[in-house]
């Protein structure tokens, strides 16, 4: 008995996007200061906006018993 086999690899694109900044963690964020903007990081929730699924197949190859 005989199979073909091929090797395929997905590879996900994510973009993810918070709601809308507050002046305060915009001013934050604007600063610079690595410190300040984890501490606007620790404070907003990221949100799946789009996505792209990309897919490669490789070579079929014949499997035989």
């Amino acid at each position: 008995m005989a199979k073909l086999r091929k090797l395929v690899t997905y590879t996900d694109y994510r973009w993810e996007e918070t709601e809308e900044l507050t002046p305060e963690q915009l001013e934050k964020w604007k600063s610079g200061d690595e410190n300040l903007q984890e501490e606007v990081e620790d404070e907003v929730e990221f949100e799946l906006s789009h996505d792209k699924c990309l897919e490669d197949h490789g070579e079929i190859e014949l499997i035989e018993d």
